[in-house]
């Protein structure tokens, strides 16, 4: 059996810690490294993530100081001894056959990487369900020729987005140096297309084999508290220089992108409202402006558009307005 790394970040996560460690350790599969990341948690973390070491010794804790997951998961990169690795998030769940299925997939289909059908879970249920097309298979030349289907994480044949819900080769990782970008947010989905830049082939399973937690408005407050528009940029600025450089004459590929770069603007207006900010109304505003200054700048002048009120608000700078209309958002979703 082949080695599977299994890579966990942890940032003050501590209630999560014993439930997450035990969806791995409790994995059909057995031949797991479990490499822990504490991101210098404030909480006991840490302690806790020691204790489950002491369970199990497949787990390995290490501890460094606050960067983000990116930083953390590029740490554990060069830990790591697998041929396979899968990153977890330590809030999340994984079913007890997933690695295996994931590995089997692998290696049956002969190509680099998996990926598989996911939940999300909202703290008290699942809401939603993500059912990939199962049994898809694609050459990389394929994929990269036409990467449309594939730029939607919740679409049916989507690949792009979160590192979490597919499987991956160290060998191919290490051969071309491949890593986290250095951003403290939205780091996933440039690693991904990094990736996907060198892969042979893709294939999906059709099981749901992982739930994602999905973060309330306060719990992303608490957890990132920091202007994360130059994040949101920055990940948006590296797919657009790998995918689209595949795609050179694909309009709908260009867009899809800059309508992610959209929506990731959007989330950045909502944050900064976040109270842990502590922005005045004022600073709110002006911030706006600059973000809106910026976002227009950088989209493309010909065939693009989103069908949303606050982007026709951006077109016309209309930034008090917009500020308007993101607090009412805000209050009325803060405590979804």
């Amino acid at each position: 059996m082949k080695k599977v790394s299994i890579i966990i970040p942890v940032y003050n996560m501590e209630s999560c810690v014993e439930s997450g460690i035990r969806c791995v350790t409790e994995q059909t599969y057995k031949n797991l490294e479990i490499i822990i990341i504490d991101d210098g948690s404030k909480d006991k973390s840490y302690l806790k993530c020691l204790a489950e070491a002491d369970k199990d010794r497949r787990i390995a804790v290490f501890s460094k100081n606050n960067e983000g997951p990116g930083a953390a998961r590029n740490f554990a990169i060069r830990k790591a001894t697998g041929d396979y690795v899968y990153f977890f998030d330590i809030d999340d769940y994984l079913e007890k056959n997933a690695v295996e299925t994931l590995v089997t997939a692998m290696e049956r289909e002969n190509v680099d990487l998996v990926a598989c059908s996911f939940s999300m879970y909202d703290g008290e249920k699942v809401f939603r369900t993500i059912n990939k097309t199962d049994g898809l298979k694609r050459t990389g030349d394929e994929a990269r020729r036409d990467y449309l289907d594939q730029l939607f994480m919740y679409g049916e044949k989507g690949i792009q987005g979160a590192a979490w819900y597919k499987l991956y080769k160290m060998e191919l990782i290490r051969k071309h140096n491949i890593r986290f970008p250095d951003l403290r947010k939205s780091q996933d989905d440039v690693f991904v297309a990094r990736y996907v830049n060198y892969i042979n082939g893709f294939y999906i399973v059709g099981d749901v084999l992982c739930r994602y937690t999905v973060n309330t408005y306060k719990r992303f407050w608490d957890k990132y508290r920091f202007d994360i528009f130059d994040t949101a940029r920055g990940s948006t600025m590296y797919i657009k220089d790998i995918v689209c450089a595949w795609n050179e004459d694909n309009i709908e590929v260009r867009n899809r992108i800059f309508e992610d770069y959209f929506h990731k603007t959007f989330g950045s207006f909502c944050f900064l409202f976040n109270p842990n900010l502590k922005l005045s109304p004022k600073k709110r505003l002006e911030r706006i402006k600059e973000i809106t200054d910026i976002f227009i700048e950088d989209i493309p002048k010909d065939n693009f558009s989103v069908n949303h009120k606050v982007f026709k608000l951006m077109k016309k700078k209309s930034c008090k307005k917009i500020y308007f209309r993101i607090f009412l958002h805000v209050t009325r979703h803060k405590f979804d």
